[in-house]
């Protein structure tokens, strides 16, 4: 007798089993997801800290670029003064690394390397800017020769200053008259406390390139340096028109236009340029703008109606634009015959330069802190500095 068996369905017991295993993989990963969150959540500070770090450590070890002309003129009887937190792309930032200045003559200082000039000094001298950290490890180095100069025009001679409102100050012209021993002729068709120049508020190198009218004090069509028929700057049409041929230019241009970025420093060459195509003869000095006051000065700078007028500028910003045009002159004028940099912006002591006055630090406070009247135009002392530094480029290179 056979013996009939019903086979059992096998996939009838494991499919249960199988969605079991699946739901407890589920919840464990559930949890174990909930645990990293949780872990996270409670190590955040921590990962912060290191991501802060990470971009800090990244920040500090941004190369640092170091500006310094290739040869700088101190005159006798002057004292010459460079800054620290003007000479490298880390303007005011300065201050977290350790500078050194060597050299034979001069001082090595907290914030800035100083001269007084005497005549046993007269001479070449090797002026070297080393950066460090605070380990002490090397992290910039740049060398420059620093040229001693008698301080007397031996000659005298007609100078034509083509600029923008820093060029629109008597102090600047009554300075440097008054180290030139009243040898300098001042050319220009503008005046200012009775000094003939070419100054203009509010205007850029790019405005005397083109058809631009002055609009402030009694007014221009046009200045002067534009000539309609060939629709560019002209300086032969200039000199004709006008009856001015100084023996030397100088051009004192860049705050205006200054976040402009290269383009700013190609507006001044052209000018540079365009002087050139008629007159290779005239000596031209490059003056390089100076660097603003705080940013206390910058967002409190207000005309006397209350209007702001550097609403939105931010300190670190505006002087690496002015470290940035020093580099890109320095690079596009170089090889330029009988062309001069001259390095005031370096040696315009920034920090206290400026017309400043004390302020309550609160509504409620007694303490005070320091904000400019005027973070752009220097005060007596800015305007000196300057004028000095034009003149000891005047006395190294035309005695």
């Amino acid at each position: 007798m056979r013996e009939n068996r019903k086979g059992s369905k096998p996939g009838k017991v494991i499919f249960p089993a199988m969605l079991g295993i699946l739901i407890v993989l589920i919840i464990a990963a559930v949890i174990l997801l909930a645990q990293v969150l949780s872990m996270r959540k409670q190590l955040k500070p921590q990962l912060d800290a290191v991501n802060i770090e990470q971009q800090t450590t990244e920040a500090e070890n941004e190369e640092i670029e170091i500006y310094l002309p290739d040869t700088y003129y101190a005159a006798t009887g002057l004292t010459m003064e460079i800054y620290n937190s003007q000479i490298t792309n880390k303007c005011s930032y300065i201050t977290e690394y350790n500078v050194l200045w060597s050299c034979d003559i001069g001082e090595n200082l907290e914030r800035k390397y100083s001269l007084t000039a005497t005549e046993e000094m007269i001479g070449e001298h090797e002026l070297t800017v080393s950066i460090y950290d605070n380990a002490l490890n090397l992290l910039a180095e740049k060398s420059c020769t620093l040229k001693v100069v008698e301080g007397t025009l031996q000659e005298g001679f007609s100078l034509l200053e083509i600029g923008d409102s820093l060029s629109c100050d008597g102090m600047l012209y009554r300075r440097l008259q008054g180290l030139a021993e009243e040898k300098i002729v001042f050319n220009g068709t503008r005046s200012i406390d009775g000094f003939l120049m070419e100054g203009r508020y509010a205007f850029s190198a790019n405005d005397y390139l083109n058809e631009t009218p002055y609009l402030l004090d009694e007014g221009e069509e046009c200045h002067p340096f534009y000539n309609p028929g060939s629709e560019s700057f002209d300086w032969t049409y200039y000199r004709e028109s006008t009856g001015f041929y100084p023996d030397v230019v100088q051009i004192f241009l860049g705050t205006n236009n200054i976040q402009a970025g290269e383009s700013n420093a190609d507006d001044i060459v052209a000018i540079v340029d365009a002087i050139r195509r008629d007159d290779v003869m005239t000596p031209i000095y490059v003056v390089n703008t100076i660097y603003q006051g705080s940013q206390n000065g910058l967002g409190s700078w207000k005309t006397v109606h209350g209007e702001y007028l550097s609403k939105g500028w931010n300190k670190h910003e505006q002087d690496l634009a002015v470290f940035n045009l020093m580099v890109d002159l320095s690079e596009k004028l170089a090889g330029y015959e009988d062309v001069y940099l001259v390095p005031a912006g370096i040696s315009m002591d920034s920090e206290y330069n400026y017309e400043s006055a004390e302020q309550a630090v609160n509504p409620y406070s007694e303490s005070t802190e320091v904000y400019e009247s005027d973070p752009v135009h220097p005060s007596k002392a800015g305007y000196y500095q300057i004028a000095d530094v034009m003149f000891a480029a005047f006395c190294g290179t035309r005695n």
